[in-house]
C-alpha cells in the first residue's frame, strides 16, 4: 500500500510539475496511459478530487494543492537521499548531467571532453549547452558552469575564472570609419552589441588607471550568441566589446586590431560552478570541477595565448 502510493506520489508530482500527461510521462520514461490509471486510481483510493481536467489543461483542486505539496516534499526527500548516497561511493562512475554555457562551452570544455574520458573511463558525461537560468532539478543537472550571476538559492557557486574584454574591430572596418581614441569617440561608432533574454551589453566599462568610464553604444547590430559578435567584428560590421575567452587567432593573423589599448575594458565575467548544497559533494563532482578548473588555469589559457598580441590590463 505504502509503495504503491509512494510511487503515485511521484507520478502526480511529475504530472503537475510538467504540466502535462506526455510530458510527465516523458520525465518518468513510461506511456501517458499510466500515469493517466495511476493519477485515476491515486483518486480513486483517496476518495478526492485532485485535477480538473479538460482537453488543453489540468488545474490543480484545493485538494490537489495541499496534496502536491507532499508530493514535492517526497520528491526533494528521494532526490536528497540519492544524493547523499552517491557521495558515499569511491569511484567516478555513472552519469554527471552538465550545463554549459553555449559559447563557453563549446569553446572551451567539450573539446576538454575527450582528455576527461580518457581519465576516468567509467564516467558518462551529459551536456547540455543553454545561456539562461534553470531549476536544475527540474532539468535533472548535477553541476552547471555558468556565468550567469543571478544563480539558484540552496546552491554553491564556486568561481572558476574571470574572463577579461577586449575591444576590437577588422582593419577593414578602421580604414572605412576611423579609429576611436577615447571611449567617447564610440559614440560616432557601429557597435556591435551582445544581447540576450537576460543581458543587454550596451554600457561599455573602462579605466585607464585614473579614470573610469561607462559609454553608451548603439549599433545596428545585436544577437544573442556571443560568437557571433566577434564573427561579425572580423566582417568588418563594427567595433565589438569581447570576452577574450571568445578570441582564438584573430588577432595573431590580423583579422582583429585591439581599439583603445591604453583603456582598459574593465568589464569581468566570472564563470562558476554551480552545484546543489549538501554535506557530502560526489566524488565524480568534485572530480569533474577540478579537471575544469586545471582545464582552465591561472590565469586563464586563453589569456596566456593573447598577451603577445594584445595589451590586457590585470
Amino acid at each position: 500500500m505504502l509503495t504503491d502510493r509512494a510511487a503515485q506520489m511521484v507520478i502526480f508530482h511529475a504530472l503537475i510539475k510538467h504540466e502535462g500527461f506526455t510530458s510527465a510521462a516523458k520525465s518518468l520514461n513510461v506511456s501517458v496511459s499510466h500515469i493517466s490509471k495511476q493519477v485515476a486510481l491515486l483518486e480513486d483510493s483517496i476518495g478526492i478530487k485532485l485535477v480538473q481536467r479538460t482537453t488543453r489543461s489540468l488545474t490543480l483542486t484545493e485538494a490537489g494543492e495541499v496534496f502536491y505539496q507532499h508530493c514535492e516534499q517526497l520528491f526533494n526527500t528521494v532526490k536528497a537521499a540519492q544524493m547523499d548516497m552517491d557521495s558515499q561511493r569511491d569511484d567516478i562512475s555513472g552519469i554527471l548531467r552538465v550545463g554549459l554555457s553555449q559559447s563557453f562551452g563549446t569553446l572551451h570544455i567539450i573539446p576538454a571532453i575527450d582528455q576527461l574520458r580518457q581519465l576516468y573511463p567509467q564516467l558518462r558525461i551529459e551536456v547540455h549547452l543553454f545561456d539562461y537560468k534553470v531549476d536544475m532539478i527540474e532539468e535533472r543537472l548535477d553541476l552547471w558552469i555558468t556565468n550567469n550571476e543571478d544563480l539558484p538559492e540552496g546552491y554553491i557557486a564556486q568561481r572558476l575564472a574571470d574572463s577579461q574584454f577586449v575591444v576590437a574591430a577588422s582593419p577593414d572596418y578602421l580604414i572605412k570609419a576611423g579609429t576611436p581614441h577615447v571611449p567617447s569617440d564610440l559614440i560616432d561608432h557601429n557597435c556591435l552589441i551582445y544581447r540576450s533574454r537576460e543581458r543587454d551589453y550596451t554600457s561599455w566599462a573602462f579605466d585607464n588607471g585614473q579614470e573610469n568610464l561607462s559609454v553608451k553604444v548603439a549599433g545596428d547590430y545585436s544577437v544573442d550568441l556571443a560568437e557571433a559578435v566577434r564573427d561579425a567584428a572580423v566582417s568588418g560590421w563594427g567595433v565589438a566589446y569581447l570576452a577574450t575567452y571568445l578570441v582564438k587567432e584573430e588577432f595573431r593573423t590580423g583579422k582583429l586590431i585591439q581599439v583603445l589599448p591604453e583603456w582598459r575594458a574593465s568589464q569581468l565575467m566570472p564563470f562558476y560552478a554551480v552545484y546543489p548544497s549538501r554535506k557530502n559533494m560526489p566524488k565524480k563532482l568534485s572530480a569533474v570541477i577540478e579537471f575544469i578548473k586545471d582545464h582552465i588555469g591561472s590565469p586563464t589559457y586563453w589569456d596566456e595565448n593573447l598577451k603577445t598580441c594584445v595589451e590586457l590590463h590585470r
